[in-house]
């Protein structure tokens, strides 16, 4: 039988925001920044100190493809506003065809590119904080304070203590569904192959950087255990959903013992590591159960409350847009996600989890709670059009034909 520890604490109210944010990578960034540049008075807590998330952090560096495949780029918005600052002071492997951010172009390279997470990083820095966005770093969410299935606001801890942000709405952009877990919405776990990305340089590396002149060119991404499908996890490994801390620490110690005997089978000095994550990468942890679920037969069809479109990262030609109902929850009326914590399965989770959909999924989060503030109605209550409106407004393309 499990034992407790009764706790009572007297926790200080230190401000009032229209809209708190959780998470700081990039569907965090999109949600935070969209909602301040409506006016919201907006607050950003991020648990590491450096912004990014898996972009910058986790050091998955590729910019997923923002065209269908076919030469036409769909993903307008902050999906395509953040790929080109995640260019914009680095190096990166975008196809020239693509440079002057056209409409269309005939190649048959995708619009992706890869990109250093370090300029990146430094990047998002000065995007946030430009936008009027209060950001608090090193501090981690410990639970929605819920009056029913109302979040009043959230209680954080950091260097300081023990702190309380009151707010009207709520944005999970956790990775993990953390917060409206908590808030007890129903959620769906997932599971993960064990993977450990880390960047290795050698005199090959070194010498093709010299060829190319791409500094990019001087380190690997070197992958240690599975790829995206499964090929080359360990047969002993079970899959982790990543959502405790036992599961985070076996799936990150695990990966870097994979790594550990690969470099260290090396000869000494012929390498070295410039690089490891300081988070996990874990694909698909915990998700919201939403009004709606996107799955891969929804590939091609057309939302009426569609908020963006995602475009198919490995299948050409394959389209999906985003409906609002998959960012809340019915019977939950401030509280919203974004990212890879959206409602949706199977492959659907995959094509939602990455990149650019992440962003754009946080923009279209960030626009709603900043109406639902100004217009004083729930999330499920909001009129999508006005949604759709503003972010039309901001350039985002919402359905695959137009």
């Amino acid at each position: 039988m499990d034992t407790y520890l009764a706790e009572s604490f007297s926790t200080k109210v230190a401000g009032v925001f229209d809209v708190i944010v959780c998470g700081g990578g990039v569907a965090g960034l999109a949600a935070a920044v969209s909602a301040a540049r409506l006016g919201s008075s907006v607050l950003l807590l991020e648990k590491s100190v450096n912004l990014g998330g898996l972009a910058t952090n986790g050091l998955i560096s590729y910019y997923e493809p923002i065209c269908n495949g076919l030469g036409d780029k769909l993903m307008y918005g902050m999906a395509s506003e953040l790929f080109q600052l995640a260019l914009a002071h680095g190096p990166d492997t975008l196809e020239d065809a693509w440079r002057s951010d056209p409409d269309h172009a005939e190649t048959g390279k995708r619009y992706e590119a890869f990109y250093s997470p370090t300029i990146f990083t430094l990047a998002l820095d000065r995007w946030l904080l430009s936008s009027g966005v209060k950001l608090l770093l090193d501090t981690l969410v410990v639970r929605p304070v819920m009056e029913n299935t109302h979040c009043q606001g959230l209680v954080v801890e950091h260097k300081g203590g023990r702190e309380y942000y009151q707010a009207k709405v709520v944005v999970d952009a956790t990775g993990d569904a953390d917060i409206l877990y908590r808030a007890g919405v129903p959620c769906v776990a997932g599971s993960n192959f064990l993977t450990y990305i880390s960047y290795l340089v050698d005199e090959k590396t070194i010498n093709r950087a010299k060829n190319t002149g791409n500094l990019l060119d001087s380190r690997q991404w070197h992958t240690s255990g599975s790829d995206l499908w499964g090929k080359g996890h360990p047969a002993d490994a079970p899959l982790l959903s990543g959502l405790t801390a036992e599961e985070v620490t076996e799936f990150v110690l695990s990966g870097r013992k994979l790594l550990t005997a690969e470099c260290f089978a090396r000869e000494k000095g012929t390498y070295d590591l410039s690089c490891l994550p300081s988070m996990a990468q874990l694909r698909t942890t915990r998700r919201l159960e939403g009004a709606y679920t996107l799955q891969e037969t929804d590939q091609g069809r057309t939302f009426t409350d569609s908020m963006g479109i995602a475009v198919d990262f490995s299948k050409r030609g394959h389209v999906y847009e985003l409906p609002y109902r998959i960012l809340y929850r019915p019977g939950f009326d401030n509280l919203f996600t974004a990212g890879r914590s959206v409602s949706s399965s199977g492959w659907a989770w995959e094509v939602t989890r990455v990149i650019p959909v992440a962003i754009a999924t946080g923009q279209a989060a960030g626009v709603a709670a900043a109406l639902c503030c100004q217009s004083e109605t729930s999330a499920p209550a909001l009129e999508i059009k006005l949604v759709q409106e503003e972010l039309v407004r901001s350039g985002v393309r919402l359905h695959n034909q137009n």
